[in-house]
């Protein structure tokens, strides 16, 4: 196999320790890591064996088993494991739907959604500018957007709300001076969500295959896109079946557009467009 060029004082990730660390990520965190993946998780490791002076990956491996699936380092870990891609209104589809289509069907409400596997925030802050805008057409009530996450590096990212000014592309013109304040630094320009939509948000650590569930299970509807493909079937079928739980009869569960539950569609819920499900009444 060729793991690539790797300074020699580190070693190598070897076979023994890629089966180790993957099978513990796997049981953990729910993510498959298969071979293929050896040579990108040597590489990413690579920045916490230098900052906690560790010479050999194996020695790491040992520090990080020992600690177990609720020991700081394993959460270090998987913030450099776990890949956090995302972008304001992605498949932007969804948020029409979302917006002619499902949101009526809850008008008057009070609207709760949980955006799972949230990363930094940019669909949580998507989805409150859009519910925003209902609130203020009168009609919802009012509007709640939960996020999750396993890495509390990401998570302080996304309660910040503070992000790079070229994210601004991808958001719609009505909601830019209505929801975003720029900073008065030119030269690394940044934007912030305003304060009263950071107010409608709550962000929770917590980890979609772990036995902790904290999560209400009043959703009218549950966003989970672009997080099942890092699980193999079995644990989409489990995570997905975890989602249903939290929504509420008549609820909609919306994927991302790269995943699907061909032939794995858990009982009590139906498909409704492609990637888009409602839990039976």
């Amino acid at each position: 196999m060729n793991k690539g060029t790797i300074k020699s004082e580190y070693g190598q990730l070897s076979d023994r320790d890629f089966r180790r660390l993957s099978a513990f990520i796997y049981e953990t965190f729910g993510i498959y890591l298969p071979e293929k993946k050896h040579y990108l998780l040597q590489n990413r490791l690579l920045p916490r064996l230098q900052k906690l002076g560790f010479t050999s990956y194996s020695a790491y491996a040992d520090y990080v088993l020992q600690q177990g699936e609720h020991g700081e380092e394993t959460f270090e870990m998987i913030n450099v494991v776990s890949t956090n891609k995302t972008e304001f209104f992605r498949e932007k589809a969804h948020f029409d739907i979302l917006q002619q289509e499902l949101l009526p069907c809850f008008y008057e409400q009070k609207i709760n959604i949980w955006s799972a596997g949230c990363s930094s925030g940019e669909e949580v802050y998507s989805l409150t500018m859009l519910l925003g805008d209902e609130k203020s057409a009168g009609h919802i009530s009012d509007f709640i957007v939960y996020g999750n996450d396993i890495s509390g590096r990401i998570l302080e990212k996304a309660v910040k709300a503070v992000y790079p000014y070229q994210e601004i592309d991808s958001i719609p013109e009505k909601y830019r001076r209505k929801y975003l304040m720029r900073s008065k630094n030119r030269t690394n320009a940044t934007i912030r969500i305003v304060p009263e939509l950071r107010g409608k948000t709550k962000f929770v650590r917590e980890n979609l295959v772990g036995k902790r569930d904290t999560m209400p299970r009043d959703f009218q509807f549950v966003f989970c896109r672009n997080t099942l493909i890092y699980f193999d079937k079995e644990t989409q079928y489990k995570v997905v079946s975890r989602l249903v739980e939290h929504l509420i009869p008549g609820g909609f569960l919306i994927l991302g557009h790269a995943e699907s539950l061909v032939n794995q569609v858990p009982e009590g819920i139906k498909t409704i467009y492609p990637t888009i499900y409602q839990k039976d009444m």
